[in-house]
């Protein structure tokens, strides 16, 4: 047996590095340096008007594709009503022409198939709003888990923005767990065996 005396690091169990997931500017940054932080909690307020007009554009354009759905609904509802009638008093011979009774038959099914495209077209609609709402809540910035703040870059006005890939890019805060730590030493090869 052998003893031997070597250094070791402590290094937190976990490390991150915060960068938001949409550009804005910074509006409000609740940590500095030395913050204990828990998981879940706000970190950041970020504000892009860009992003608060898409979801803008979204909601008008679900309300336009709800209002066109309920409109066509309608049309169809009477179209079909004055089929039906029209197929009634067609059974009286010389009341109603074969030809006005196709075309009152074929709008409303006409009627029905615009229903079916709008009703797309309203979900397809409601999906867009959801995706904008989805792009907004990213302009609120959480800790990942509990933690201390070890390092923080930005201040209220500055433009931030996603991770790009490059080591040089500074992200917003670090995020040290150092309630579980991890021991790191470095032994010499000779003494490895």
């Amino acid at each position: 047996d052998m003893t031997i005396s070597l250094p070791g690091e402590l290094q937190p169990f976990e490390e991150v590095r915060i960068f938001p997931r949409v550009s804005g500017f910074v509006q409000w940054i609740g940590v500095d340096r030395g913050s204990r932080v828990k998981k879940g909690q706000l970190l950041a307020i970020l504000t892009a008007p860009e992003i608060v007009a898409q979801k803008a554009a979204a909601e008008s354009a679900m309300m336009s594709a709800e209002n066109q759905r309920i409109a066509a609904e309608a049309k169809q509802a009477a179209d079909e009503a004055t089929w039906r009638r029209l197929k009634a008093a067609s059974a009286t011979p010389g009341v109603i022409s074969e030809d006005e009774l196709d075309t009152a038959e074929k709008t409303a099914q006409a009627d029905s198939a615009r229903c079916v495209a709008l009703r797309n077209t309203a979900e397809a609609a409601r999906a867009n709003l959801h995706a904008a709402q989805e792009m907004e809540s990213y302009l609120r910035v959480y800790a990942p888990f509990d933690g201390v703040v070890t390092r923080r870059n930005v201040h209220p006005g500055a433009l931030v923005g996603p991770a790009t890939g490059s080591s040089t890019e500074h992200s917003m805060v670090r995020i040290e767990e150092v309630a579980h730590l991890r021991l790191v030493v470095a032994v010499p090869e000779a003494y490895v065996a």
